[in-house]
């Protein structure tokens, strides 16, 4: 008898928490508050919703969930929160959800989830802790956080201003900007324009479709840069002691450069070869339909 009672008062006391975890979210919640050791990942990742992230003003890591904009049920959406040696990672579970852990998020679309809400995440990350912010179809957007910083959306724009170190920026389908970036930067769209600047390059970056424009104060001692396009110009902006190979896959009359560039005697219509300085690190840059633009930052 005893036995039976003590398991009635574990299922009851589940019960709060279970429906707190499948009520509607009409008002914001917060899923997780703790602390994340410096250097280490905060990861966060669901299938849809933005993702907001700024610095904590507490030190500590709060992530708190809400409805996001439009209709739909949040019936069977849960959270999962793993900790582990490599830092913490926080999930919101949708009904087919087959995966999410440190190396990714993977669900299985069916119709039926076109009818399920978007949840929206609301980071507050203290300093000195990485992160990793991606979302099947939302944006993300990181203000003044993130000691090295990889954001991804399936279909959104991303945007990274003010990380701490190294930034990985992709989306499938939107613009992305990164600015203020205290480190190299990698970023890559599938049909969107990029906006890069960084304190300290290299940089590199892709886009099926649109527009790449690159400002890189200072840059470091190596690492070879790629910037490609498939239709949109290319404007990059690079200290006035660049030394660098360059090659550029664009015709000579949509080729600009600010900087003194030895040629050689022979180059075909629509590849450009030239030594800028001594030479040393690989500049490639490729347009299928735009211009190519290599300015000079003057210290």
């Amino acid at each position: 008898m005893r036995s039976s009672s003590a398991a009635l008062l574990a299922v009851i006391s589940l019960l709060p928490a279970l429906a707190q975890a499948q009520d509607d979210l009409s008002a914001p919640r917060q899923i997780f508050t703790g602390e994340v050791t410096n250097g280490t990942w905060l990861r966060i990742r669901t299938m849809k919703g933005n993702i907001q992230v700024r610095e904590s003003s507490s030190g500590r890591a709060v992530v708190t969930a809400a409805r996001g904009s439009g209709r739909g049920s949040t019936a069977g959406i849960t959270f999962d929160v793993v900790k582990d040696a490599s830092g913490v990672t926080v999930c919101v579970i949708y009904p087919h959800t087959r995966r999410c852990d440190e190396n990714g998020y993977q669900s299985s679309w069916r119709r039926s989830d076109g009818d399920l809400a978007s949840i929206d995440l609301t980071v507050e990350l203290p300093k000195g802790v990485r992160l990793a912010a991606s979302t099947g179809n939302g944006d993300v957007n990181v203000r003044g956080a993130g000691a090295e910083v990889q954001a991804s959306s399936g279909n959104g724009e991303v945007r990274v201003l003010g990380a701490g170190g190294r930034v990985r920026a992709s989306s499938g389908n939107g613009e992305i900007e990164v600015s203020d970036a205290k480190g190299d930067v990698n970023a890559s769209s599938g049909n969107g324009d990029i906006i890069v600047g960084t304190t300290m390059g290299p940089v590199s970056a892709s886009t099926g479709n649109g527009r790449i424009t690159v400002r890189m104060a200072t840059l470091s001692a190596a690492g070879d840069m790629e910037f490609s396009t498939g239709n949109g110009s290319i404007d990059v902006s690079l200290p006035s002691n660049l030394s660098a190979d360059v090659v550029a896959n664009v015709s000579l009359r949509n080729f600009e450069t600010e900087f003194p560039m030895q040629l050689p005697g022979r180059f075909s219509g629509r590849r450009i070869e030239g030594k800028i300085g001594d030479g040393g690190r690989r500049i490639r840059m490729s347009t299928g339909n735009g211009s190519v633009s290599l300015r000079k930052i003057d210290s």
